[in-house]
């Protein structure tokens, strides 16, 4: 191994460890925040205990804040909280196992409230000076009980809210990453379009510049402004269906130079609304499968029948021509064009679009339908 590679496996060993480090760092720092933010909430919680106490002093009642039993008490609660956020809910709850949970729940509460009783009992250090006067212990387990029920269902809720927090922030994740990841699968289906229609456009005007036909300047000026729709205005993820018109109309001009005059191509188009949004270049690839299988018939008289209508928010597209009982299967043949257009209407009008394709042996039909504008749904 040369001296230069040595060099650059060191350099890469460097940065690995580096971003390891980086990253533990990070870790401990999101941990730190989070130890700090556990102990925040306890001191409040002891701050409330103790301004409880201040109150009931400041309405002449005796001062109950020991803070031995305090402590304990906290301690004690604290368990309980972490037993039930860290098993109790993950393995019972969120298991669906509700009657369980609330037995074992309340089960925990009260023996954690009996043993602090039992533990102010034989230890009285712990014990508030008022216990001794004013009631038995065992009265004393009853308010730990509900306060301990309390700062359960506050964790609780404290828990579920930041789950809920944690699951929406993925939803979000998830769903930007789904748009990038449809953005880039469209750019890169519109880019297939691109190439494949330019390619049989410049075959048709280098025919015509063999020739010397004096159409060939105005072909190349269609083929330009074609490229203008395709290059700049597709850019937008919609276009006016105007502009879907217009290129249309001049793609099937470049086109029928290059075909026999026996061949019939007919476009009807009636559309209400020229400004409604449409996805661009959706069109293209199925008129060109039909120009490909249709127009080159051994027998009959072949055509191309192309239709564009709008009905309220349903846009309906069809597309025939006619069979070649000598060819293999369009569908199979026709390559990028169908597939392309299939995987479009999948990306960007799920469960707003019909595709239908037809093959009876004589004609070769494809049928599209979308529900396009305000109230699409």
């Amino acid at each position: 191994m040369s001296c230069s590679e040595v060099s650059f496996s060191k350099v890469r060993a460097e940065r690995g460890v580096g971003r390891y480090i980086q990253a533990m760092l990070k870790r401990l720092k999101l941990q730190d925040n989070r130890i700090a933010l556990h102990l925040i909430f306890w001191s409040a919680f002891l701050a409330f205990l103790f301004t409880i106490s201040l109150l009931r002093s400041n309405a002449g009642r005796e001062v109950d804040f020991h803070l031995p039993f305090e402590l304990l008490h906290i301690a004690l609660t604290i368990l309980v909280v972490y037993l039930n956020l860290r098993v109790l809910i993950p393995r019972l709850y969120e298991q669906g196992k509700y009657p369980l949970y609330g037995v074992v729940l309340l089960s925990t509460v009260v023996i954690n409230a009996f043993i602090i009783v039992a533990i102010i009992r034989f230890f009285p250090d712990f014990k508030p000076p008022n216990i001794m006067h004013n009631r038995p212990s065992y009265i004393f387990s009853i308010p730990m009980i509900f306060m301990q029920l309390f700062m359960v269902g506050v964790t609780s809720a404290l828990h579920f809210m930041r789950a809920n927090l944690i699951l929406q922030k993925e939803a979000l994740s998830h769903k930007d990453l789904e748009s990038s990841k449809l953005k880039a699968e469209l750019d890169s289906l519109k880019a297939q379009v691109n190439p494949h229609f330019l390619f049989n456009s410049l075959n048709n005007i280098y025919s015509h510049s063999l020739l010397e036909s004096p159409q060939t300047p105005e072909l190349i000026l269609k083929l330009s402004g074609l490229l203008n729709h395709i290059i700049y205005e597709c850019e937008d993820e919609e276009v006016p269906l105007e502009k879907e018109m217009e290129f249309l109309t001049n793609y099937l001009a470049l086109e029928k130079v290059r075909i026999d005059e026996s061949v019939q191509v007919n476009l009807k188009m009636e559309v209400a609304d020229t400004s409604t949004q449409i996805a661009p270049l959706l069109f293209v690839p199925l008129i060109e499968n039909a120009f490909k299988h249709g127009v080159n018939i051994s027998a009959g008289n072949p055509f191309i029948n192309i239709e564009l209508t709008q009905c309220e928010n349903h846009l309906t597209f069809s597309c025939s021509n006619l069979r070649d009982h000598f060819e293999g299967d369009p569908k199979s043949s026709g390559g990028i064009g169908l597939e392309n257009v299939r995987k479009r209407l999948d990306l960007i009008y799920p469960g707003k679009h019909q595709f239908e394709i037809k093959d009876d042996g004589n004609q070769f039909i494809v049928d599209l339908s979308i529900s396009v504008g305000e109230g699409s749904s």
